[in-house]
C-alpha cells in the first residue's frame, strides 16, 4: 500500500467543489494519473480547471497537494512527476483564501525535502519557485540557489 492512496481514500472529495462547478472527481483524476506510466494512461483525467485554472486556486486544492506531496516520495513515470510538479508550482503561487493558501503551503513544508530532492534531480526551476514561496529559511534556499547554479545554467542551454 502507498501512502499516497492512503491520503487519497482519506479525503471526502465529495466536500470540495472544484472549479468545473462538479464535486467528487478529483480524487479519481488525481489517482488516474499519478498511477499512469504513459500520457495515454492520464488521458480523461486532468487538473487543471479542477484544482486551479488561469491562477485561481480551487478549495480542493489543498487536499489534493496532501495526496500530489505523498506522491512524490514514489517512482513515478517522469511525465507524472512533472504534472504534478507543474500543478504544485500552479498551487503554490496562485490566487486562494487565505485558509486555502496557508493550507497548501503548509503540505508543502511538511515534505520539504522532497521539493529540494526536485530540485537537485528533477524540476529544478519549478521546485526552487515552490521553495521561494513557502520556505522560511532564506538562507538555506539561497545557499542551495547557488549549489545548484550550474544545474541551472546547463538545462536553459538545452
Amino acid at each position: 500500500m502507498n501512502p499516497w492512496l492512503v491520503e487519497l481514500e482519506r479525503i471526502d472529495w465529495t466536500a470540495y467543489e472544484c472549479l468545473c462547478g462538479v464535486s467528487g472527481h478529483v480524487g479519481r483524476d488525481l489517482q488516474q494519473i499519478i498511477l499512469a506510466q504513459s500520457v495515454a494512461e492520464m488521458r480523461g483525467a486532468s487538473l487543471d480547471g479542477h484544482v486551479e485554472d488561469n491562477s485561481v486556486v480551487a478549495d480542493v486544492a489543498a487536499p489534493a497537494v496532501g495526496v500530489i506531496m505523498a506522491a512524490l516520495q514514489e517512482n513515478l513515470a517522469s511525465n507524472v512527476r512533472n504534472k504534478l510538479m507543474v500543478t504544485l508550482v500552479r498551487v503554490v503561487v496562485g490566487e486562494a483564501s487565505e485558509d486555502v493558501s496557508a493550507a497548501i503551503h503548509e503540505h508543502v513544508r511538511d515534505g520539504l525535502w522532497t521539493i529540494y530532492g526536485e530540485a537537485t534531480r528533477g524540476a529544478t526551476e519549478i521546485a526552487i519557485d515552490i521553495l521561494e514561496c513557502v520556505e522560511h529559511d532564506q538562507a538555506r534556499l539561497e545557499y542551495f540557489r547557488n549549489a545548484l547554479q550550474p544545474r541551472l545554467e546547463k538545462r536553459r542551454k538545452q
